[in-house]
């Protein structure tokens, strides 16, 4: 049996998800000199801290009192006549009483300690000329290394408030180096932060190692007092988002600064990435500052725009041209990236289109582009130069505006606006209201662009911008000749996310609960659900969209080719007038359809509107927990149907998809090698049900959302999760559909994108390509995107132990190294290959690597596998 040495009772080896720091001379040094200095600075506090026998008989005294009578008259002349008769320094006295208190090291507000420094404040106001003299720096030095003992912050704050510490913060400093030198990062920065010393450290000091702890809870009230500061601060956490490996940037910090308890599993780019954004939106910083953020930021919009385009929904030419260019701009890499994703796609004409665009040099481009290009060339020689932007888009029959263009009027100055409150809004009974806005892929907030305002008549189109800088009385105008008057039905869909970003754009004008005449045709829409006689026109299936409920009342959907537009850019196409202009005018069209519908059946239309105009003012109150027997309906859930399946099944006879709420199932179930489908998190609900009937797939969701999904599908083929806990959740859709999971099919799918065809490839290829030295392209989105996940081993297992792990067999499809480009690093798919996570040790140790076709993801035996074989899943594979 092989055997290493070392092995055996009591051998014990530092997980390798947590990496040690290799000591250093100049570590070793400096702890040294640290015990130095700390002994110096941070000793005992240099006092006498015992009572003397009439001291505590008069503690004791106290003690009983406080017992029985808390806050009293008694208790209180008690503590006040004591320090007027004490003849010491009544400052070191007060502390005295504080240490020898049962509950000195955890104090509650209404504690004693906190009673006995409260009245210690006001019988320094009363004598504050003659106490000045006792309150030297020294007294102040003691009094702060005594509240470094105990762990109430509050009482802490409220000694250096009495004992005026601020105006002698200089004489800190020492202390609050003595505690960075013994690694107490915390009480540091607590420290730094009571006395407004940030000016006189480094980041490097206590701040950022207490974030590498991900002891975050300091982080804002240190970066409130300087913007400088805080910008230093963003811009290093941004720099760690643009190095090829967080985690060993993390690893060289903390073996310089000798940090220890560094919590490994936050050090990965999305944690970064989501305090960077929540930082720069907090403090209202340039986004100059961030280069690397903003370019994760704009891939990020740029893989949404793809999905958005090739998923179905589409975008008008126009509008893809413009969005494509805005999270582009000039970032080179991003230009070259746009080829390959449009590879990815399949879609080389329009990779053709813009590698011309864009200029982008033919060495970039992808092997399969160049080769199109040259057949294409070949093709139109001797016909003149091909436009590449016109070509015939298939033609969908959407509704139209019923309404001339001439009645689409803009409103973008003071007289256009004065004519449209004199003249458009005179004798109007009923209006359509809708906004648009640019999708905002970076740290800005979506602003305000247009307001639509639909009579049937005309349809004004505000310009928010314009009007703001030429007519900023507008919006009060607007405000009282409209939106309060309660005589004019204001109709809009959704109408909270419009009023949201309305107040959020326009400083003064706030909706509140005391709404006029407002009416949204959503919730009417979902009011009808109560009353099955009311049939609209053109039944159509769909998501709660207006284009659906357009479809259902008007007979066509809405062209939303437009909707992802600039709406910021001036002079607006026409496409995009006539698209705003459709959005408001389809509310009066559509509400006029419905109450048809209701007058038919004699439902009670007015009722019904009446009722939901008055919800939006008393919504606060609506949404009180529900009591008393007349509301047990709002509680009552559709019960779990029976499953179908009666016999164990394999994984490959199964596919699911997981809602919103489940994406940490999802990630679990391709662990197991199910075929899994995971929604982002602003997918809608309904797009299950699309996946469940066009791939077969059975549903996982939660709560109330199962009610509305289960009736899509046939019993069973929509399961709620019950348990909140992912390891439960698992164990819960194995055993409902009855699934058997093997050794096998662990891992035998991509964590990342749900793929099971792999390339394996050698170690000397993958070090061929690595030496390279080629940008790190992003990989293109997979059907669902999501965190990096862990694969059998992967980037976020950097330990390998040639004799701790195995590889058995799994149930994936393995195609030769001959479907790699290794000169471009690409999959025969165009997908980038992940090299930048790959750890150099790894290059080195392991004999072959994976590369999954989908996403490019590169995956290696190691010890992951086993962990979990004997880990999470031990009681689940058979």
């Amino acid at each position: 049996m092989h055997s290493r040495r070392g092995r055996g009772r009591g051998y014990y080896r530092q997980p390798k998800s947590e990496p040690t720091i290799p000591p250093s001379r100049t570590n070793t040094m400096k702890a040294k000199h640290s015990m130095k200095h700390s002994s110096k600075c941070c000793g005992e506090v240099e006092m006498r801290l015992g009572l003397n026998e009439s001291e505590i008989l008069f503690l004791n005294q106290l003690k009983q009192l406080w017992m029985m009578l808390k806050k009293s008259t008694q208790v209180i002349d008690l503590i006040m006549n004591y320090y007027r008769q004490y003849q010491g320094n009544p400052y070191e006295q007060a502390l005295r009483l504080l240490f020898n208190c049962n509950d000195f090291y955890n104090s509650k507000p209404n504690s004693l300690p906190v009673f006995i420094i409260e009245h210690f404040k006001s019988f320094k106001k009363e004598q504050q000329n003659r106490l000045q003299v006792f309150l030297t720096p020294e007294i102040k030095l003691n009094a702060y290394k005594l509240m470094l003992k105990q762990n109430a912050s509050s009482l802490t704050k409220l000694v250096a408030e009495i004992f005026e510490m601020s105006a002698s913060k200089e004489i800190f400093v020492d202390l609050v180096k003595c505690l960075i030198d013994k690694k107490q990062y915390k009480e540091a920065c607590q420290s730094i932060i009571l006395f407004n010393l940030q000016e006189q450290f480094e980041l490097e000091d206590c701040l950022i190692p207490l974030i590498y702890q991900d002891k975050l809870f300091l982080l804002d009230d240190y970066l409130a007092c300087s913007q400088r500061i805080q910008e230093e601060f963003v811009v290093y956490l941004d720099k760690l988002l643009g190095m090829p490996s967080i985690r060993q940037a993390v690893i060289d910090f903390a073996a310089t600064h000798n940090v220890q308890e560094i919590k490994w599993e936050k050090m990965q780019g999305k944690s970064f990435k989501k305090l960077l954004v929540r930082l720069t939106k907090k403090f209202d910083l340039s986004t100059h500052l961030t280069p690397n953020l903003n370019k994760r930021r704009n891939a990020g919009a740029l893989n949404f725009l793809m999905q958005k385009r090739y998923s179905g929904d589409g975008f008008s030419d126009e509008s893809w041209k413009e969005m494509v260019q805005e999270a582009i701009g000039d970032d080179e890499d991003l230009q070259k990236e746009l080829l390959h994703q449009l590879n990815y796609y399949e879609d080389l004409a329009e990779a053709l289109k813009w590698a011309h665009f864009y200029n982008v040099d033919k060495e970039h481009w992808p092997h399969t582009l160049r080769v199109f290009a040259d057949n294409r060339a070949v093709s139109t020689r001797g016909y003149g130069q091909t436009e590449y932007w016109d070509e015939p888009q298939p033609s969908i029959e959407y509704y139209k505006l019923g309404l001339d263009v001439d009645a689409i009027r803009m409103v973008d100055s003071a007289s256009t606006f004065q004519d449209f409150l004199d003249r458009g809004l005179k004798d109007v009974d009923i209006v359509g209201i809708d906004c648009e806005w640019k999708p905002s892929f970076g740290l800005q907030k979506s602003e305000l662009a247009l307001m639509q305002i639909a009579t049937r008549q005309n349809v004004f189109i505000l310009d928010v911008p314009a009007l703001s800088s030429k007519a900023p009385y507008a919006w009060s105008n607007l405000e009282n000749m409209l939106f309060k008057k309660s005589n004019i039905l204001k109709l809009g869909f959704s109408l909270l996310n419009d009023q949201a970003v309305i107040e959020d754009t326009i400083s003064g004008l706030k909706f509140g609960s005391k709404q006029f005449g407002f009416l949204d045709l959503l919730s009417l829409w979902n009011a009808l659900g109560k009353y099955p006689e009311v049939i609209l026109p053109h039944a159509q299936s769909g998501g709660p969209s207006l284009s659906t409920l357009v479809h259902q009342c008007l007979g066509a959907p809405l062209d939303k080719s437009e909707q992802f537009s600039n709406w910021d850019k001036r002079p607006l196409r026409l496409s995009q007038l006539v698209y705003a202009a459709l959005d408001a005018y389809c509310l009066i069209e559509v509400y006029d359809v419905i109450r048809r519908c209701c007058d038919r059946v004699n439902c009670p239309f007015e009722e019904i509107c009446y009722n939901l105009m008055m919800h939006n003012k008393d919504s606060k109150k609506k949404n009180k927990k529900p009591k008393g027997k007349d509301n047990q309906k709002a509680s009552v859930e559709i019960p779990q149907p029976e499953c179908h399946i009666t016999e164990d099944i394999t994984v490959d006879r199964i596919k699911l998809v997981c809602d919103t709420m489940l994406q940490g199932l999802g990630k679990k179930l391709r662990r197991c090698g199910i075929d899994t489908a995971i929604l982002e998190n602003n997918h809608d609900h309904m797009e299950c049900v699309q996946l469940a009937q066009d791939e077969e797939r059975y549903i996982l969701t939660k709560g109330t959302v199962f009610n509305k999904l289960v009736g899509y599908v046939c019993p069973g083929y929509c399961y709620r999760v019950m348990s909140e806990d992912v390891e439960v959740q698992l164990k819960e859709v194995l055993e409902y559909y009855h699934i058997k999971v093997s050794k096998a099919d662990v891992f035998s799918r991509c964590q990342f994108c749900n793929e099971c065809c792999f390339v394996k490839i050698g170690r000397s290829t993958m070090q061929l390509m690595a030496s390279q030295n080629q940008p790190t392209r992003f990989a293109p989105p997979p059907p669902c995107y999501m965190d990096e996940a862990t694969g059998f081993s992967s980037d976020d297992d950097d330990y390998y132990d040639d004799d701790a792990h195995y590889t058995p067999e799994r149930k994936w499809d393995l195609v030769p190294d001959e479907n790699i480009d290794v000169g471009l690093r690409e999959t025969r798919r165009g997908v980038k290959i992940q090299m930048a996570h790959i750890p150099e040790d790894i290059l080195n140790k392991a004999e072959v690597f994976y590369i999954c076709e989908q996403c490019g993801k590169v995956y290696w035996d190691g010890s992951h596998l086993e962990r979990v074989l004997h880990g999470a899943l031990q009681d689940i594979v058979q």
